[in-house]
Order: C-alpha cells, then structure tokens, then sequence
C-alpha cells in the first residue's frame, strides 16, 4: 500500500519568491519609517508631499496607456497598408548588419525614453 506525502518538500513558500518579498518589505517599511528618522535627525529637513508620487504613478500609467495605443496603432497600420507582419518585420531585422541593428536599437531607446520623458513632463 503507497502512501501519499501531504507536504511538499520544499515548503509551502517558493525560496526564489521569498528575496523579491524581504526586499519589498524592506521597501515598504523604509517608506514609512524614512520620514520619521529625518525629521529627529533634522526638523527643516524637507520632504515630497505624497501627491507627487501619484503625479509619478499618473505618469507612468499614461505612458504605459499611450505605449499600448501606439503598439495596436501600429499593428493595425500594417494590416491597412498591406505591409508585411510583425514577424516577417522581424526575421527581416535578423538579416541586417551588426551596425544597423545597433543603429535601430539606439534609435527605438532614444524613442522611448523621450516617450517616457515627455509624458513625465506632461504630467509635472
């Protein structure tokens, strides 16, 4: 007769999940507690107000937003104009030159990034 094992061996918590929680713990109690620890070290200190952390986060989610809508504008762009599909688009970027590709990886960053930018300043 087998009989069943009811616990798992490893445990019931994921060892590779267990740094990302002690570090977003950590993070969440420094949040709180950092503002405390200032203000008894030096009382003119100046802190953020927390409304500038929902600008941040306001930012960030309207750059994700424009970030999708720009993604399925694209694609739907392809298929209006006839053009070849996002995968074809790819295999075609692996037979370029080494010096191209650098070039277009540079280029689609500085795309980015100034996307990211400018909806930060939008917001601000």
């Amino acid at each position: 007769m087998k009989t069943l094992k009811i616990t798992s061996p490893s445990g019931t918590l994921n060892k590779h999940i267990l740094p990302f929680v002690a570090i977003l713990l950590a993070a969440a109690v420094s949040w709180q507690g950092l503002p405390f620890l200032l203000t008894s070290l030096n009382t003119e200190v100046g802190l953020l107000d927390n409304g500038i952390w929902q600008l941040l986060l306001f930012a960030l989610i309207s750059f994700l937003l424009l970030l999708g809508i720009s993604i399925l504008l694209f694609r739907w762009l392809l298929s209006w104009l006839g053009l070849p599909t996002i995968n074809m688009m790819v295999l075609q970027f692996k037979n370029l030159q080494l010096w191209q590709r650098f070039v277009l990886y540079w280029a689609l960053f500085a795309l980015l990034f100034l996307g990211g930018l400018l909806s930060l300043a939008a917001i601000f």
